[in-house]
């Protein structure tokens, strides 16, 4: 006494039985969204903090200033828009529960609070309860009467949860499935028990519907079996017995001839079948469709296809690959089958490959495609002009022929399935046509010289083209590229040079160059091998002064955006680069390089930057320095002769490299007075009276000339020496201390 469910709350015997299902469509869905928001069951959703739950009697909120307030759609609407968030999708589906049967809030909460205590270790503990939500007057009847409630394993409980949504859907034979599942009499659910009734009497008379379709089928009456079949169908859609013999006994076209036969169309793609039914259907009316597989020696296996397609109709992403498949579209009203079916021709599901594409290049042909999941290879096969191609390579999702002549080909390929019994077919197959065009010889070598400032050219291949060289204004393609003229990336033009000495070409000065050759054929090109040509800049300006001892002192413009400048010095038939400097350097210390008294050129030229590049020196840029020639000459005071010295001598020695030339300048004394005063050297040769003059045909090396000073003139006089003639600036005038040039 007193130990019944709700026995100390509401009217006496009040609710006294505990549900054993929810019994609510869509529970799943339910279930889910509870399960993300981390709720430990939907009463979590329904209070606020620090009330409790009421559920003897009915979905109670207990505390705070209000005491006692009942839960009901309106209270969910109101929560809802409180809430929000998170929390709205779940709120606004147990109003919809609420709005469509009152009791299924309770259910729903009471049948998720049991499951808890029963699965807690102390769920027979009034705590528990507490911990749970539940009012604590409440806590002490629910957990007494859970623990004497039916328990349930966990195929039980999954058939209690999905067992209102096969009744919704019409999925008798499911619902009957799932009854089996449970107690015989509904473990004291009223509700559950009523609902299982139904699923008894729907099946019997889904039976007796295809009892009679069997016999009008044997009685030869098609129609008054499909009926039968029609009416089984629609009290259980999910009879396979009822699908099948509605494909089985489906009527082409309607009883009025005049109306438009339906035809339901079926398209294999790799990975899936695409179902159409024309005319399409109005909107207004709901279609369902179904794939049936055929399995021999067994039964024919019947799949919901529930994905649309975006053009209409239905697609199957999960055909099964090496099998036979009808398709079968029935009409619906209200979620029931309402008419015989439309059913497509037979499928046999074996996809093409797809995504075949091809390239070619020299007698090449490189194809990729993408086989069907479910295939279990590709049997390719290359035919030429001259019949079946061997040797190709074939990996998965690839082909590369190569060694093919010139000339058009075919590419045919078929894909392999696995039958049910075993068997390997074969898919129709796809054909792809591709043509091997001629391709130039690429050139495999290139070279340049340096030739008198210009760069010569010269290659090896590219026999049949027209071999261009050219300059890539961005990286240039590796060599044995293969490019076609119609690449976004165009082909250059050729070198726009000038010509040079020697059939060679002018880069201009400045310039670094990458030079690639181009085999070209008619549209097709082939990259072939570059190389590096650099013009440095000119350097201008240059000076050059013998500045003695072995030694010439060099000027010139700096050149710009230049490093380094070399100096290059030939002389006697070789060239040695004597210096190369830096900027800074020049700048601070000059440039000075050794060379031998003949005569020599001298050529500047800026450092290249590019390492193993093809340096073309610009044009310009050398100076010719004639050989050393020097004219030295020494007043020599006469010898004694008793008391008196006697005349002074003039001894002029000519120091050349090898034999003097021809038109050595000639020599003049010149004396100035002083007017008795210290003398002034004279400037010129005509800055005072000539004393001597000596031709440059009597000089030669190592034979000084001496000639007597004449001694006509009155001291002091001061003494200098010219040089007069065409040669004058080109032999050096080497003067001895104006002290000794001094007659007192």
């Amino acid at each position: 006494m007193g130990l019944e469910f709700g026995h100390n709350l509401g009217l006496r015997r009040a609710l006294r039985g505990l549900p054993l299902s929810p019994l609510v469509p869509g529970y799943g869905r339910l279930v889910a969204q509870q399960r993300a928001l981390g709720l430990r069951h939907i009463g979590d959703a329904l209070v606020e903090r620090g009330r409790v739950l009421g559920v003897l009697d009915g979905v109670f909120e207990e505390g705070g200033a209000r005491r006692r307030q009942h839960i009901g759609a309106d209270r969910l609407r109101q929560l809802g828009a409180a809430r929000g968030g998170a929390y709205g999708p779940l709120l606004a589906q147990l109003e919809a529960v609420q709005l469509q049967d009152p009791a299924a809030l309770r259910r729903i909460l009471l049948y998720q609070l049991v499951e808890l205590l029963q699965a807690h270790p102390q769920g027979s503990d009034p705590a528990t309860a507490v911990a749970l939500g539940v009012c604590q007057q409440e806590a002490g009847p629910l957990v007494r009467v859970a623990a004497a409630h039916l328990r349930l394993d966990k195929e039980q409980r999954r058939a209690v949860e999905e067992l209102a949504d096969a009744w919704a859907d019409g999925k008798v034979r499911r619902a009957a499935g799932l009854a089996a599942l449970l107690p015989a009499g509904g473990g004291g659910d009223a509700l559950l028990r009523r609902r299982l009734a139904e699923i008894v009497e729907r099946v019997n008379e889904a039976d007796e519907a295809l009892d009679a379709a069997r016999e009008a089928e044997k009685a030869g009456d098609a129609r008054a079996a499909e009926d039968c079949m029609l009416r089984a169908a629609r009290l259980a859609s999910d009879c396979p017995r009822a699908l099948l013999g509605l494909v089985r006994l489906h009527r082409a076209g309607k009883d009025d001839p005049a109306e438009p036969r339906e035809v339901l169309t079926v398209r294999a793609a790799p990975e899936t079948v695409t179902v159409a039914l024309s005319p399409a259907p109005d909107t207004a009316n709901e279609r369902r469709a179904i794939r049936l597989t055929r399995v021999p020696g067994g039964p024919t296996g019947i799949t919901e296809i529930t994905d649309l397609s975006p053009s209409g109709g239905w697609v199957d992403h999960s055909p099964p690959f090496g099998q036979e498949v009808r398709y079968a579209a029935l009409p619906l009203r209200e979620g029931t089958i309402d008419g015989p079916p439309v059913v497509s021709d037979v499928l046999l599901v074996a996809p093409d490959v797809s995504g075949l594409r091809s390239t070619t290049g020299r007698g090449r042909i490189e194809a990729s495609w993408t086989e069907p999941s479910g295939a279990l290879g590709v049997r390719v096969q290359l035919v030429g002009p001259g019949g079946p191609v061997d040797g190709a390579a074939v990996r998965t999702g690839a082909l590369t022929a190569t060694g093919l002549g010139v000339g058009p080909y075919v590419l045919r390929m078929h894909c392999r399935y696995r039958s049910p019994d075993g068997a390997a077919i074969e898919s129709a197959g796809a054909e792809h046509p591709v043509s091997v065009d001629p391709w130039p010889t690429p050139v495999d070598r290139l070279d340049a010289t340096a030739v008198h400032g210009s760069v010569r050219f010269s290659w090896s291949g590219g026999d049949d083209a027209d071999v261009r060289l050219v300059a890539w204004p961005a990286d240039p393609p590796e060599p044995g590229a293969e490019l076609t003229d119609d690449q976004a990336r165009p082909w250059p033009a050729p070198l726009p040079w000038e010509a040079g000495a020697g059939g060679g070409s002018v880069p201009p000065p400045g310039s670094v160059t990458r030079v690639s050759a181009l085999a070209v054929l008619g549209p097709r090109a082939v990259a072939g091998p570059g190389l590096v040509v650099e013009c440095p800049p000119a350097v201008t300006g240059a000076r050059v002064e013998r500045a003695g001892g072995g030694r010439a002192r060099v000027t010139f413009d700096w050149p710009a955006e230049a490093g380094e400048v070399a100096a290059t010095v030939e002389q006697g038939g070789a060239s040695t680069v004597h210096r190369v400097v830096a900027r800074s350097t020049y700048v601070r210390e000059g440039l000075y390089v050794d060379v031998a008294p003949s005569a020599f050129s001298l050529t500047l030229s800026a450092a290249p930057r590019t390492p193993d590049a093809v340096v073309v020196p610009p044009p310009g840029g050398a100076v010719r320095v004639p050989a050393d020639i020097a004219v030295s000459y020494r007043i020599v005071p006469g010898a004694r002769r008793a008391l008196r010295r006697g005349p002074s001598l003039l001894r002029i020695t000519l120091s050349c490299p090898g034999e003097a030339p021809p038109d050595l300048p000639d020599f003049v004394l010149v004396a100035r007075s002083g007017n008795g005063r210290d003398p002034v050297r004279p400037h010129t040769p005509t800055d005072g009276t000539t004393l001597l003059r000596v031709g440059g045909g009597t000089l030669s090396p190592g034979s000084p000339v001496e000639l007597p000073v004449p001694s006509g003139l009155r001291p002091p006089y001061a003494l200098r020496g010219f040089l007069l003639g065409e040669g004058a600036a080109a032999v050096r005038l080497d003067e001895p201390s104006p002290t000794t040039l001094v007659v007192r």
